[in-house]
């Protein structure tokens, strides 16, 4: 089996990215690993001078998401600790989910197993916006770990914890 040193979560807040982080808190002890848990706020990564759609942004629109995210990360770093990882690492990035947690947080720390909850779009939702975790299973250079269930392997109810049906 192998043997992980650097465990990235992806989280959101939701119930699934609750179960991914129990999981990886799980696989980071067993493995003595670095436990990364990483928050993407959908936006621009780098600011641009770009005018199509809204135009010009202010990164200011963000602050409120990149707060509130930063609030969940530290109880989770928290709740980490307490369960006994020794390091927790924390990030919250603005850009795009599916290419932060494949390459963009990667290219500045290591990462050699992804662990994300399985989100439940429904069929309009999925055409038109994809499946992240398809895309990241799909294009991380490294392991990924989909969760679908809880820490007693229950399976979680994606379709009460997920985007609401048109």
């Amino acid at each position: 089996m192998a043997q992980y040193q650097n465990i990235l979560v992806g989280i959101d807040g939701s119930k699934q990215s609750l179960a991914a982080f129990d999981k990886a808190v799980l696989i980071a002890k067993a493995n003595h690993a670095t436990l990364h848990l990483v928050s993407v706020v959908n936006g621009e990564r780098y600011p641009t001078a770009d005018t199509i759609g809204y135009g010009f942004m202010s990164r200011e629109v963000y602050e409120g998401a990149v707060n509130k995210m930063e609030k969940v990360l530290a109880d989770y770093k928290q709740r980490a600790t307490e369960a006994g990882i020794e390091n927790v690492k924390t990030k919250v990035v603005i850009g795009n989910v599916k290419q932060e947690l494949t390459t963009g947080y990667a290219e500045d720390e290591p990462v050699d197993l992804l662990v994300i909850g399985a989100t439940g779009l429904n069929a309009l939702g999925k055409m038109l916006v994809g499946s992240t975790t398809t895309y990241v299973v799909a294009r991380a250079p490294y392991d990924v770990e989909v969760v679908k269930t809880d820490l007693n392997n229950e399976a979680i109810d994606i379709e009460r914890t997920s985007y609401p049906k048109l």
